[in-house]
């Protein structure tokens, strides 16, 4: 089993670039981990899902892991690195096989993996897919928090009947009126999807400068 030691990792169920760690997270050093090569196409399903890992994996894989403590070393039970050669990426498991966090590594550390994968042959094994979870490299972590309040009040609202509030903010976002609230709605999804900042900013302020009139 190929091995990596000393780096950084930051588990979350929503993958982050490095740049986009917090100062709250739980950020962990690894002592060692282990290492898997595997292709590209399994590496992408992996990090743009929720999966289960076959119960032959996960005996391999558990309690490799070492992480350093303020007294000792302890164990992650199911933890370890994936990389095709071009990107690395960190994954860790619950006792059913489910992957339950994800990470990325530092540029350094993420060089150093690539580096070594170079030494070892691709890894085969077996996966389910449970769910999508995608990574959205071009929003940052700031945006997807706004997008989620965004759309958790414009639900809540569809659920009042706040129609003129629907309406208010559309005219507000577009410039011109708009009475079917699902039209609304689904020109305000849409633009999300599409990376509309401007229109998602001017969202949030108005739900945050609301509720806090309340």
């Amino acid at each position: 089993m190929n091995y990596i030691y000393d780096i950084l990792l930051n588990f979350n169920r929503q993958l982050y670039d490095f740049f986009e760690w917090d100062i709250n997270d739980n950020i962990i050093h690894i002592r060692k981990i282990p290492l898997y090569k595997v292709g590209t196409k399994l590496l992408l399903t992996i990090r743009d899902n929720r999966i289960k890992f076959e119960q032959e994996f996960l005996d391999k894989v558990k309690n490799k892991t070492e992480v350093f403590t303020n007294k000792d070393v302890d164990f992650l039970e199911y933890a370890f690195l994936l990389t095709d050669g071009s990107s690395v990426l960190a994954l860790k498991c619950n006792q059913n096989g489910e992957s339950i966090g994800k990470s990325m590594l530092l540029v350094d550390e993420d060089m150093e993996v690539l580096d070594v994968s170079k030494k070892i042959k691709e890894f085969e094994f077996s996966i389910e897919v449970i769910a999508e979870e995608k990574y959205i490299p071009l929003k940052t972590r700031k945006e997807q928090k706004m997008e989620k309040y965004v759309k958790d009040e414009l639900y809540k609202s569809r659920k009042q009947n706040a129609n003129e509030k629907l309406e208010y903010l559309y005219f507000e976002c577009f410039g011109k009126n708009e009475h079917s609230i699902d039209t609304i709605l689904n020109q305000f999804y849409s633009q999300m999807k599409r990376g509309n900042y401007n229109m998602l900013q001017k969202l949030y302020d108005f739900f945050k400068l609301t509720s806090v009139q309340k």
